[in-house]
């Protein structure tokens, strides 16, 4: 008898004890998902007016000195950056609160590749379809989650090498390769967190913003999982592993 109160009394105070903490962290969690929300809306206004303002100076770019034709392309270009981060900031947050772009519905990969790598204006040939899987998805977010990818490895991969669909059992594979350094092995997990700093080679490169972090939210939100690893010959290659559906009747 004394040892079963004991033991109820040491639960009791463990869970009085713990549920504080517990709330605190989830307060915090939801405060952090919050204030990015936030921010992302704050900053598309400015965002806006940048962009509008670039597009007409784009309008005369023919009459501008070659320096400022230089300098307009660099702008242009970290605008189009920024707007991608706000939106990956956006998106993640309504992820995270169980907010998504539509429902799920059957979806064949090769046609999101496709439509992916054109609208990113990748050359298709960089596209290799062993065999097409369907699967059960929302298109939206898996396509920014397989843009994130091609951007992250032109951004921080030196380009990419290739793009390959294939199957393995019951999993659609997509894998991308790139022609960067690789990722030191101790940051592979690391590198699908928020704003990580990681080790390519044996120097160290800049965060890599959220891109990866949605990527990965995204694909655990589809039931499957993604990975970083090494291509053969050099370089990094991102695994995404998806579950196939059956689609007959």
């Amino acid at each position: 008898m004394a040892l079963a109160l004991g033991l109820a009394l040491g639960m009791w105070v463990s869970r009085r004890t713990f549920e504080p903490v517990v709330r605190s962290l989830r307060s915090s969690v939801e405060r952090e998902r919050r204030l990015v929300g936030d921010v992302s809306h704050e900053l598309r206004t400015p965002l806006t007016t940048l962009i509008t303002s670039v597009g007409v100076l784009k309008r005369y770019e023919a009459d501008l000195p070659e320096r400022c034709r230089l300098a307009l392309g660099l702008v242009t270009d970290e605008i189009e950056h920024l707007r991608r981060v706000l939106d990956d900031m956006l998106a993640l947050a309504r992820m995270e609160a169980g907010v998504h772009a539509g429902d799920a519905d059957p979806l064949s990969l090769k046609e999101l590749l496709i439509h992916t790598v054109s609208g990113r204006k990748h050359a298709p040939e960089l596209l290799t379809v062993v065999q097409d899987s369907m699967i059960r998805g929302r298109k939206l977010e898996l396509e920014r989650a397989v843009g994130n990818l091609l951007d992250n490895a032109v951004r921080h991969g030196g380009g990419i090498v290739g793009i390959t669909l294939r199957r393995n059992g019951d999993e659609a594979v997509i894998m991308v390769d790139d022609a960067g350094p690789g990722v030191a092995v101790a940051d592979r997990k690391r590198v699908f967190d928020r704003f990580t700093t990681v080790r390519a080679g044996r120097r160290t490169v800049t965060g890599t913003g959220i891109g990866l972090a949605l990527v990965a939210e995204t694909v655990s939100a589809h039931g499957g999982r993604v990975e970083c690893g090494e291509r053969p010959g050099g370089g990094a290659r991102f695994i995404i592993r998806l579950p196939v559906c059956d689609t007959r009747g």
